[in-house]
């Protein structure tokens, strides 16, 4: 009877077993929450992580890449044409220095009518700012005293209504602002502002003269003497009041003494043989110069025509444009019944979108003082490469995508790697107990629901 009073009582096995199971339980729940709240964080912390570094070198990349193609690369190629390293002047004298500019055609709404609106609007934004670019950096960097423009402002100045001219009139001076004490002079048409010949359109001819000035006229500038003439005009053949402008101008010039040597600037070029007076290494067409004319445009001036300016205004060098590649011929002409010739250089347009593939102006270095027969100097200068980088800027967008999309697989949670446990934990002697394997199912199945959702987020 002692005995059995002084035996403990048993608990029921039942009673024990479902305790320890509700302990497991207890702290598998927890260790559920805690893992979950500390996935949360981890994933919130590496995506703020990843934003940031990505952000910043991406933007860092970007400013180097843009800075070096927006302003050393563009400096580098104006470098190449100062004046220094080209002219051969045996004096010290100051020269004058001249930049001659031809057929920018700026673009318009209707350049390219069959191209979708968004794509001729992001063509147009970029030929703008290659024009804004390297005018800045001529006038900064070669600092010219005079600069010339050789027709062909405008794309479809001839077709447009006053309202729309009036506004690519302004666009026009926002691209090539005009320097302070510096002489630049955009008053010599082509067939793009005004037509050609018979399709002069007066409207058009009569408004462009009215905005930058008579298409005809004399620049004393570097003891020379620059004979804009607007031979486009001269050509008509119909309308007087078109063809006499540039007419009179001749006459009254030929009343004149010029004692400076002349130099005629015209946006058409002079008649020539092809097959003889070939184009120099300098042009990129393979062609000989095209002799053609049609619907508001001509090649070339007729031969009368070119004969009679020559005569008459009696010129060292004609500068022309029109055909947007370079082009350099002599030409022979009678003046006061002697034999004279006068050098023609075709100026390259200045446009990365006419069809050469190294758009240029012309430098001109011009010193009279007496001490030379020579008093004219002339360089091609050639522009930055349009395209060059435009490509740069397409791969570095491409590899900065990939860079994006690496970052975001690479950073997307792997249950398995970041499950902490709580201190104190002993995982080893736990994770055998029948009881776990149930919740670790369903704790894996939280966090790849929430490694969904960061995923998603990124």
């Amino acid at each position: 009877m002692l005995n059995r009073a002084h035996r403990k009582p048993l608990l029921p096995k039942t009673t024990v077993s479902n305790q320890k199971d509700d302990d497991y339980y207890s702290r598998d729940n927890s260790l559920q929450t805690m893992n979950q709240n500390q996935t949360f964080t981890y994933l919130s912390k590496q995506l703020k992580k990843f934003q940031w570094k990505l952000v910043l070198y991406s933007a860092l990349f970007w400013l180097v890449t843009i800075n070096y193609y927006e302003t050393t690369y563009v400096k580098s190629a104006i470098n190449k044409c100062k004046w220094e390293k080209w002219e051969k002047w045996n004096s010290d004298t100051q020269t004058h220095k001249v930049a001659l500019f031809a057929d920018p055609q700026i673009m318009d709404a209707h350049s390219y009518p069959g191209r979708p609106r968004p794509i001729n609007f992001l063509t147009r934004a970029i030929v703008d700012h290659y024009h804004i670019r390297n005018w800045k950096y001529v006038q900064y960097y070669l600092d010219p005293d005079t600069n010339y423009f050789l027709g062909d402002l405008f794309d479809g100045g001839r077709r447009w209504d006053d309202e729309y001219w009036i506004k690519e009139y302004n666009r026009f001076h926002s691209i090539f602002p005009k320097k302070p004490n510096r002489k630049t002079v955009f008053s010599l048409p082509g067939n793009h502002d005004i037509g050609f010949g018979d399709t002069v359109v007066e409207s058009s001819f009569k408004r462009f003269s009215s905005f930058f000035g008579e298409t005809s006229s004399l620049h004393d500038v570097g003891n020379h003497t620059f004979v804009l003439l607007d031979t486009i005009s001269l050509s008509d053949t119909t309308n007087e009041n078109v063809s006499s402008v540039p007419r009179e101008f001749l006459t009254q010039y030929a009343k004149e003494e010029h004692p400076y040597p002349r130099i005629l600037l015209t946006h058409v070029p002079l008649w020539r043989d092809p097959k003889e007076q070939q184009c120099g290494p300098e042009r990129e067409s393979s062609n000989p110069f095209p002799i053609m004319r049609g619907v508001q445009y001509q090649t070339v001036i007729d031969q009368s025509i070119s004969q009679d300016v020559l005569s008459t205004i009696a010129p060292k060098y004609v500068f022309s444009g029109d055909d947007h590649d370079y082009c350099h011929i002599k030409h022979n002409y009678l003046n006061g019944g002697s034999s004279y010739v006068a050098d023609e250089i075709t100026v390259k347009s200045n446009a990365m979108n006419m069809g050469v593939s190294k758009p240029a102006i012309q430098l001109v270095s011009l010193l009279n003082d007496g001490s030379s027969a020579d008093t004219i100097q002339t360089e091609i200068c050639y522009m930055p490469n349009a395209f060059i980088p435009l490509l740069i800027y397409a791969v570095c967008a491409v590899v900065n995508l990939f860079v994006v999309i690496y970052k975001v697989i690479k950073t997307r949670p792997r249950h398995q790697n970041f499950l902490p446990m709580p201190v104190g934990t002993d995982y080893d002697n736990e994770k055998n107990h029948p009881s776990f394997a149930k919740n670790r199912h369903t704790l894996l199945d939280d966090v790849k629901r929430t490694a969904k959702y960061s995923c998603a987020i990124l």
